[in-house]
């Protein structure tokens, strides 16, 4: 089947975001907007002639003015209303940094550090009201690496991201996608208020190599840590070796 091209939203706050829309544009696929309230973005967005639009509970009427083909949520941690999801007339599709259905949620490559998976990934999705339970419809496994730690992992998953997204957005435009639904049987959640044991603080009774592994599954590079920072417990202080001070 001959492919022809559609049109799109783009929703998102990372450098993702801006890589896929490239692979669009370079496509000839309509991109109509960009969704984000992130500056770096917003502005990207701008230099590029591109429309730039600020989430909000009033998204879904401002975006219904004109149809639109497809909805794309990539690095969005936000819950998208399900007003909006209806709206696309092909569907609504969401990048993911877990190969679902297990690591479905938030910080998946920090999960699989700390249960230690030997390997991890990444995964296209259809988006329905219930998150990360849609049909896959593209997905790339990789193997974890005995020093991986999250940052490094991160950077696998924005990698497979972009090295499967072309692939994707071609069997979009040919209409030779082939979904197939989750074992929802096998799905694991980790949700936003999920932290490691006792917010992690460092029990040494644990074997070296568990200990090692919540070290790396927390360890982000230079970039903001939003789960916790490993800690240890010195009499009465909670002591962080990232942090000056100590926490009561």
């Amino acid at each position: 089947m001959s492919a022809s091209s559609f049109s799109c939203y783009v929703m998102g706050t990372e450098s993702l975001l801006i890589q896929c829309t490239d692979i669009l544009r370079q496509r000839g696929h309509d991109v109509l907007g960009i969704i984000s309230n992130a500056e770096a973005i917003t502005n990207w967005a701008k230099q590029e002639g591109l429309t730039a639009i600020a989430p909000g509970k009033d998204l879904a009427a401002r975006l219904a003015k004109r149809p639109f083909d497809y909805f794309f949520s990539i690095t969005n941690l936000s819950i998208i209303p399900e007003d909006v999801l209806a709206l696309p007339l092909k569907g609504a599709i969401n990048f993911h940094d877990g190969p679902l259905p297990r690591y479905a949620g938030l910080y998946a490559t920090t999960w699989a550090l700390q249960n230690r998976e030997p390997q991890h990934g990444i995964t296209w999705h259809t988006m329905t009201a219930e998150v990360d339970k849609g049909k896959i419809l593209k997905q790339q496994l990789f193997d974890v690496a005995p020093s991986e730690t999250a940052f490094t992992l991160n950077v696998k998953c924005y990698e497979a991201a972009i090295e499967t997204f072309p692939q994707l957005v071609d069997e979009l435009a040919s209409d030779t996608v082939q979904p197939r639904a989750q074992n929802l049987a096998e799905q694991t959640y980790f949700g936003k208020t999920h932290r490691p044991a006792a917010n992690a603080i460092i029990d040494w009774r644990q074997p070296a190599a568990a200990i090692a592994a919540l070290a790396r599954a927390l360890d982000f590079g230079g970039y903001e840590n939003p789960v916790a920072t490993p800690k240890l417990l010195l009499g009465e202080d909670v002591v962080s070796p990232t942090m000056q001070g100590t926490e009561q």
